[in-house]
């Protein structure tokens, strides 16, 4: 039997002993749909090229990046202008530490939960600072709010949280996590991959 949902992503047609295949990596990379495939194809055949350039291709890409920018901050209900593309979540957030963490010095913390990808969690660990680790509550899969509470102080320079876990699902109450962090002055980073509202 055969899904329609399943027949639109290319790389579920795949076969493997005569068996279709299960992709259960997703952490390390994402199946996409035919048309994603298509849309990107079509980019690199017609639109490739630099942002902010004076050529047709470079104002081209401007504008669907600011298209993309617009609908995720849209979908995501937040402000366009934080929404980041880049290489993939792992890079960006490495990147991110280095860049945050260059003004921070000891006894500074940032607040990470135990539900968030490691990519969200190891940056911050390797920088040497104080990383608080907010647990889940195991009979739920939900953070422990009150934990998290608790956890973000004034000392706290950066709270890192997953939009969903990528592992069970959980959609966290990021909105609440926002207003606590920004009543202690601190900023919140929130890793979007395996979210869909």
């Amino acid at each position: 039997m055969s899904l329609p949902t399943r027949d639109s992503f290319p790389a579920l047609r795949r076969r493997h002993r005569e068996l279709p295949v299960a992709y259960f990596d997703g952490p390390g990379g994402t199946q996409v749909a035919a048309p994603v495939v298509e849309a990107m194809t079509r980019y690199l055949i017609e639109h490739n090229a630099n942002t902010h350039w004076d050529f047709p291709t470079s104002h081209e890409t401007d504008a669907m990046l600011e298209g993309a920018r617009q609908a995720f901050g849209e979908f995501f209900g937040g402000d366009p202008k934080g929404v980041i593309f880049g290489a993939n979540m792992t890079t960006l957030t490495f990147h991110l530490s280095r860049a945050l963490a260059a003004d921070w010095g000891p006894g500074d913390q940032v607040v990470v939960t135990e539900l968030d990808h490691h990519a969200n969690v190891d940056p911050w660990k390797h920088l040497g600072l104080q990383v608080v680790v907010v647990p889940l509550v195991p009979e739920t899969g939900q953070l422990d709010y009150d934990e998290m509470r608790r956890a973000i102080g004034s000392r706290t320079r950066l709270v890192a949280v997953g939009a969903a876990s990528n592992a069970l699902g959980t959609v966290n109450q990021v909105g609440q996590v926002v207003e606590w962090a920004g009543r202690a002055g601190a900023l919140t980073f929130v890793d979007a991959v395996h979210y869909a509202p």
